[in-house]
């Protein structure tokens, strides 16, 4: 009788050959439990992982038994699956299969019970299990960064998820042996932003030491070379040189540049140029690049000179129905149809919004209908995130100004293009076509009040 770890294994390495994506710790251990001697039902599985059941049976179970169809080229279901992975396994023995399975401890998902809430501020640790993957954005990604000279931008408003989406890329990378960085441009001085020659040396630096290489400016920097040749000959003659394997560098927070057009287009216009580089050098191949930004920011770009004009471009958008009831399922509360529909209504989905919301309601803080009652108010749960907003607007009159005849008006209206795109940048308003209507009640309810 083969056991359960070899099956375990062999359903991940399985998953593993044909899509590059290892199980999740979740599907594992529904898989564990769907075969012990006294077989679980969903709700006793649901209930001992500590989520709520209709998650596991409408969303993990599904998916899991689709994907393990497709994978085993036969249909897969709770009942099953113990007969179908003993046969390949008694299949790969017949025929000699001279890479036999290593026994592994297979990683236990904790139960939502042992584990503490994350208040949702910053990106979403690896570990996470409030972490909805945003399909198919990270499976394009990974079939993207191992191509040779890779370039991924990938935008979107803030606290939408692109900083928790870059770190799983580099952490995919890093288990196919690759060299990764990730560099935040919020963490370089303004005076240092406003220099060229200043910033590319932060940048060369800065990037030297988290690669853990020895920063060797002054053996690559020349003045007669110019600025943006001498940081390509310090990562072309030095960095990438040094490094056998690809090397992924995460570049986050790009916008922080913006405010200085000629250093954006300068550096911007230099990322391009390693992009076509890698071409036809192999050396350039090995550079794969991920840049991030807030489309909160917006600055029109030479597009024969952009970075963002080529390769695999992502913008992340709000959070489906279907995602919205798995996080709320991880968050191990079951909310009705209606309910699910207010939350929807109140956040058009956006991720962090949403993460807040189930925080709180986890924590039995406040009901649902509590919650969306003092959303708007300045004690609500949303205050600190609608003020932040409210202060960028009032710096931009331009665009508070086309924000307010948004929330005015009874159907979507026509604005002028640069703040209709602004707004729709700051995830504001939603366009349809050429007309601006906002992205969900939260921001209609409070901008219709302060703007008033």
């Amino acid at each position: 009788m083969v056991d359960v770890y070899e099956k375990l294994t062999l359903a991940e390495q399985l998953v593993f050959a044909k899509t590059g994506i290892s199980l999740s710790d979740l599907q594992i251990s529904v898989l564990r439990q769907s075969w012990q001697s006294q077989r679980k039902t969903y709700d006793q599985i649901a209930e001992e992982l500590g989520y709520s059941s209709s998650y596991i049976k409408q969303g993990v179970a599904p998916k899991l038994w689709k994907l393990l169809s497709e994978v085993l080229e036969e249909n897969v279901n709770k009942t099953n699956i113990h007969a179908v992975l003993e046969r390949k396994l008694a299949s790969q023995e017949q025929m000699g299969d001279p890479a036999p399975i290593e026994r592994k401890q297979i990683a236990v998902i904790p139960t939502l019970k042992s584990i503490e809430l994350e208040f949702p501020e910053g990106q979403v640790p690896l570990a996470s299990p409030f972490y909805i993957e945003r399909v198919p954005y990270e499976q394009r990604c990974y079939e993207k960064i191992v191509k040779p000279g890779a370039f991924l931008h990938i935008k979107a408003p803030k606290q939408m998820g692109k900083t928790s989406l870059s770190i799983r890329i580099l952490a995919f990378a890093a288990q196919l042996g690759y060299r990764t960085a990730s560099l935040n441009l919020l963490q370089a001085d303004k005076a240092t932003i406003a220099d060229l020659d200043k910033f590319l040396r932060w940048f060369a630096f800065n990037i030297s030491r988290k690669l853990k290489l020895e920063a060797k400016l002054e053996n690559y920097w020349h003045e007669d070379l110019g600025s943006k040749a001498s940081c390509t000959s310090y990562f072309q003659d030095y960095l990438l040189a040094q490094i056998k394997s690809p090397v992924v560098l995460a570049l986050d927070e790009l916008n922080e540049i913006f405010a200085h057009p000629q250093i954006a287009q300068d550096f911007f216009s230099l990322l391009r140029s390693w992009y076509e580089e890698a071409k036809n050098s192999e050396i350039w191949q090995k550079l794969r690049l991920v840049a991030l930004n807030s489309t909160e920011v917006y600055i029109p770009l030479n597009i024969n000179c952009s970075p963002f004009q080529v390769g695999l471009s992502i913008q992340l958008r709000p959070f489906s129905w279907e995602q919205v009831q798995e996080l709320a399922g991880r968050h191990g509360i079951d909310l009705a149809k209606d309910e699910l529909a207010e939350l929807m209504f109140l956040t058009g989905g956006h991720p962090y919004l949403l993460r807040l919301a189930l925080y709180y309601l986890t924590r039995r803080d406040l009901t649902l209908e509590e919650l969306i009652q003092t959303a708007d108010s300045d004690t609500g749960i949303y205050s600190d995130h609608l003020h932040r907003i409210l202060w960028y607007l009032q710096q931009h009159p331009d665009v508070l100004t086309a924000l307010q005849q948004v929330v005015k008006a009874k159907a979507p209206i026509k604005l002028e293009q640069v703040q209709a795109f602004k707004l729709h940048g700051m995830g504001l308003v939603n366009l349809r076509g050429s007309r601006a209507m906002t992205s969900c009640n939260l921001y209609e309810r409070y901008f219709r009040a302060v703007l008033s």
